[in-house]
């Protein structure tokens, strides 16, 4: 689990293409462009709050019914051009790449960009870009319309950088067969934090899923280890081969990616080695 890139465009900007889409023509086009300096206003408040890490204190505009919601929920599409466009854009790396792994559990492939705040509440953000955040569809069916308790958010924005860079993510391992995903504050993340983090696992149900997802893994491991002693007689070199290859893909996919976690348990008990 780590953080991923944020849309870097103008958010006002990318609403007011999409109201000015053809799609969006007579009263319906009309009564959105009545509701521009609102919807302005509140773009302006989940920016700042965004920024500040309080998204919990966001409060919904009041567009609770009619047509004014209506509307607003109508420029949301997974068809439309823009939202394609836009999925591609939060799905593409640096090296322009396509990472299409859903960033919530990093198990399944993106489906469709997730409303992190929910947009039945909040019609206002339904094509805000930057409340948008790919999705595998089984991230999607559990999530819902959560995302904050009385105290505490539900689920980590992964455009926050509130993100741990330390472990939290660890294995308890019996035999090959028998391990356990656990999750431990051993490095002092901030309780609230890690309250979040604690809720986003468990409402996904990513332990129990990152288990159920462990035999393809640990078959690669197997695969590695047996070619690499054709190649590597002594089994101290080659652990630490493996290690330093493992730990490159650590640098990228942050170290807490389950796999890496499996991986990185494996090879430092007594299984193999």
């Amino acid at each position: 689990m780590k953080n991923i890139k944020c849309y870097q465009g103008d958010a006002m900007s990318f609403h007011k293409n999409l109201v000015s889409d053809s799609l969006n023509i007579g009263a319906v086009k009309d009564n959105l462009l009545k509701n521009e300096l609102a919807i302005t206003q509140t773009y302006a408040d989940y920016k700042d709050k965004f920024d500040n890490n309080n998204l919990f204190a966001m409060s919904a505009h009041g567009f609770d019914g009619g047509e004014d919601k209506t509307n607003l929920l109508k420029l949301y599409s997974s068809q439309r051009k823009s939202i394609i466009e836009l999925k591609k854009e939060l799905t593409t790396n640096e090296f322009n790449q396509r990472i299409n792994d859903c960033p919530n559990c990093t198990i399944e492939k993106v489906a469709s960009l997730d409303h992190y705040i929910p947009k039945d509440e909040f019609p206002e953000f339904s094509v805000n870009p930057v409340n948008l955040i790919p999705c595998c569809s089984t991230c999607n069916s559990k999530k819902k319309e959560n995302w904050k308790g009385d105290k505490n958010l539900l689920f980590l924005n992964l455009y926050s950088k509130t993100i741990p860079n330390s472990q939290y993510l660890f294995i308890d391992i019996e035999s090959k067969l028998e391990y356990t995903f656990e999750l431990r504050n051993e490095s002092n993340i901030d309780l609230n934090l890690f309250k979040v983090i604690e809720s986003h696992y468990g409402k996904l149900n990513l332990l129990q899923r990152f288990k159920e997802n462990s035999d393809g893994v640990i078959s690669e491991l197997e695969i590695l280890i047996s070619s690499g002693r054709d190649a590597i007689k002594d089994d101290i070199e080659l652990q630490k081969f493996i290690k330093s290859h493992y730990s490159k893909i650590e640098t990228r996919d942050g170290i807490n990616n389950w796999k890496v976690v499996l991986i990185k348990a494996m090879l430092d008990s007594n299984i193999y080695f």
